[in-house]
This record gives C-alpha cells, sequence and structure tokens, in this order.
C-alpha cells in the first residue's frame, strides 16, 4: 500500500516537470517567432568579416582624389559606396566621399601631394568630397567634413581649394599658404586656430579668421569675432635634461612658464611627434609621470584661451639613463706612515660623481677631478673616499695611515748633562 502511494507521488512529480519544460518549450518558440517577425535576418556575421577583411575595389568611374601617407596605430576606411568599414594602410587611394576615422592614440595623414596635406587626430571622423569633379582646367576644389581634430598645411602654390564643415559650420581656406586646425570642445563645440594665411566662415556675419587668431564654432550658433591665439609657452629647465638611475626610473617633471589655465602637452620617442606617448590637456604648468623608460624623448606644449589653442612650444629634450656600475675611482693616498699634520689627497671618480671623504663632501671638477685637505693626527688613521653617482651607484676606497711625531732634537752648543750616582 505504501508503495503504491509513493509510486503515485513519483508519477505526479514527472508529469509535472514534463508539462513545465513543454510550456517553457513553447514560450522559446514562441519568442523565437517574434523576433524574427520584428528583426528579419540579415547578412551574416561571417560574410560581414570576410568582407571587411577583403581589399575595397577602387570605383569604377572615379579617379583618386588624395593619398593616405601615413598612418599611426588603428585607422579604418569607408569608401563612399559601401557601408562597410575596412582597416586602412599606408599608400593606398582615397576617392570621393571617402571616410577616415581613428580610434585612441590613432592618426593619420591625408596627402594631395607633397605639400597639401591634412593630418587626422586620434578618435576622429573625415570625409574628403571633390565638388568639380567635372571641372579640368581649373584648380581642384574639396570639401572636408570634419568631426574630431583636424590640422592642415597648406603650399603656397597648391592646385586646389580647401573648404571644411565643423560643428555645423563651413569655412573656407582663402588660397595661399595655410595652416590651420580645428579641434573639438567638451561642450560639442569646435574650435578654429589660424596659424598662417587665412580662413573665411561662411554665413551671415562671415567672420573673418586672420593668422594668429581663432574662433569657437557652436552648432546652431553664431559665431563671434576671432580672438587672438595664446602665446608659445617657455619651456623651464635645462635642455637638454638628463636623468639617471639605478633601478627604478625616477619621477619626471615638465615644467613650463605659465600661470593656471588649459595647456596642451605633448610627449614624443621622435622628434617630429609622429607617434605620441602623451598628448593631452592640463590645467596647470606641469606634467608629471613615473612611468618613462631608458632613452629619449621629446616634448612640446601650447597654450589654449577660449578653445583656441596656440603655436606649440619649442621643443624640449629629456634622456634617461639607467647607470648600474659603479663608477670608476682612482685615489691618491698619503704614505702609509707620513708625519703628522697637514696633508693633500687628490683622486680621480667618474664626471657628474659626489665625492666624500672621511663623510665630508669634496667639490669636484666637471671632469671628475678632486682635491681634498685633511689633517693626519699621530697614530693610525683610516682614510676612507666614497664616490656616488646619480644614480646612486657607489665606489670606495680607503687607507690606514700612521701619523708619526716629529722627532726630539738637543739645542746645539750645550753640553750633555751628567748625572752623579
Amino acid at each position: 500500500m505504501r508503495a503504491r502511494v509513493r509510486f503515485k507521488r513519483w508519477r505526479y512529480l514527472a508529469m509535472e516537470a514534463g508539462g513545465t519544460l513543454f510550456l517553457v518549450l513553447a514560450l522559446f518558440c514562441l519568442f523565437l517567432l517574434l523576433l524574427y517577425g520584428l528583426f528579419p535576418s540579415g547578412t551574416p556575421l561571417r560574410e560581414l568579416i570576410r568582407s571587411s577583411l577583403e581589399p575595397a575595389a577602387p570605383p569604377a568611374d572615379k579617379r583618386a582624389e588624395a593619398t593616405l601617407s601615413t598612418l599611426t596605430r588603428d585607422v579604418r576606411f569607408r569608401r563612399g559606396n559601401s557601408i562597410a568599414w575596412r582597416g586602412a594602410s599606408e599608400g593606398m587611394p582615397l576617392y570621393s566621399q571617402d571616410a577616415v576615422q581613428t580610434f585612441d592614440s590613432s592618426g593619420a595623414t591625408i596627402s594631395f601631394d607633397a605639400r597639401d596635406q591634412l593630418a587626422v587626430g586620434s578618435n576622429s571622423l573625415v570625409v574628403v568630397t571633390r565638388l568639380n569633379a567635372r571641372d579640368e582646367v581649373g584648380p581642384r576644389s574639396y570639401r572636408v567634413q570634419v568631426e574630431g581634430e583636424l590640422r592642415g598645411n597648406l603650399s603656397a602654390a597648391r592646385k586646389l581649394q580647401i573648404e571644411f564643415a565643423a560643428a555645423g559650420h563651413l569655412a573656407r581656406v582663402k588660397p595661399g599658404a595655410a595652416r590651420f586646425k580645428i579641434s573639438p570642445n567638451d561642450d560639442n563645440s569646435a574650435s578654429l586656430s589660424v596659424y598662417s594665411g587665412e580662413v573665411q566662415i561662411a554665413g551671415g556675419n562671415g567672420v573673418r579668421v586672420p593668422a594668429n587668431y581663432g574662433v569657437t564654432l557652436r552648432q546652431g550658433g553664431r559665431v563671434g569675432a576671432a580672438v587672438p591665439l595664446p602665446p608659445a609657452p617657455r619651456l623651464s629647465g635645462p635642455q637638454p635634461a638628463i636623468y639617471r638611475y639605478r633601478l627604478l626610473p625616477p619621477r619626471i617633471h615638465f615644467t613650463w612658464q605659465g600661470g593656471a589655465g588649459a595647456y596642451r602637452f605633448q610627449l614624443s620617442r621622435d622628434a617630429r611627434f609622429e607617434h605620441t606617448l602623451v598628448d593631452e590637456r592640463l590645467g596647470a604648468p606641469e606634467f608629471v609621470t613615473g612611468k618613462l623608460t631608458l632613452g629619449n624623448y621629446f616634448w612640446r606644449v601650447s597654450g589654449i584661451e577660449q578653445g583656441a589653442e596656440g603655436i606649440f612650444s619649442s621643443t624640449g629634450r629629456c634622456e634617461l639613463r639607467q647607470l648600474l656600475d659603479s663608477p670608476a675611482l682612482s685615489v691618491q693616498f698619503p704614505p702609509e706612515s707620513a708625519p703628522a699634520g697637514p696633508y693633500t689627497l687628490s683622486g680621480r671618480t667618474a664626471p657628474g660623481a659626489r665625492v666624500f671623504v672621511d663623510g665630508v663632501e669634496t667639490a669636484a671638477q666637471d671632469t671628475g677631478g678632486f682635491a681634498h685637505q685633511g689633517i693626519i693626527k699621530p697614530g693610525v688613521n683610516l682614510i676612507r673616499v666614497e664616490a656616488i653617482d646619480p644614480a646612486g651607484n657607489a665606489s670606495y676606497a680607503s687607507r690606514i695611515v700612521y701619523g708619526r711625531l716629529p722627532a726630539v732634537q738637543e739645542p746645539k752648543g750645550v753640553p750633555p748633562v751628567c748625572e752623579k750616582n
């Protein structure tokens, strides 16, 4: 009787579990049907990845307008007749309406010829469009759509006309040599800085931006009058600055003259700053880091006022040298037995090392030579010399010198005294 009750209980539990599982599967199938109805199937992910890796075919009815001459880290491009983004490569041609996109710590250079170039900063999107494709006689005309940072360097003899659109405004670069920069601001506006040449803002007020002036472009807002760019900051400290360390790299302080304000600091391994290690906006005239390793570094800084960035300062240089060997040290000690009294000790060590004799620092020449004057006391004297280089490596030399007292001499002309017993 008890076994029959137990069997009925297990059968009831099995039926309940089976019904629950069936209900879950039915609801899952209904959910899939709903998804299929609302979101029809598109191109499989495998085909999208494969198409993004395949080289993009050039448009059949267009000619190349520019070249992607240099790349830094992660840069993508998209043809004007395509929706797929692909990895860019140096030297690849760009056609009208092609787009170039950069990501963190990335950059690219768009070259129209050897002397007319546009440099795309990190986290930026640029679209280049030819405006007069059918005109084969006059200068080429381009419109550049900018979202992010763009630096332009145009020659005086260029055979092209450039206008760019940023933050809802259109600006035209006047003929002649020109250097300018567009940089994004935190409030979704953009700043235009003109370093040489002249830029004309299109629109009702038609603001003119001459060399060494800048303006702020805001979406849907009028462009104010151009303001002067801040002067180039002056670097502080010796140039180049040399830092020596033994095991752990030191903390490096980059400083320049200037009060509280906005600055842009760049640090690179190369003097042309094509591959920057640091590119930051700062609120004080200094940058401190302890993450640099041995080698040479180049740095520069610019001032920012009302969003407009001035020209860069002169390029500073610093070098980190790792010293693991003890400095050379040679010492000319007094002889092991010498008369008590003044003595002179001399020697030579590595340039830049500090010298201590018996714990007292002795001035050393730039060449490493040094001299020390001391006193030999009667009896045993331990003379100890220590040289410490800027990294903390030390060398030692010592000698024990016995100080002799001068012998007692009898006065001349005085007969010896004889003692009687």
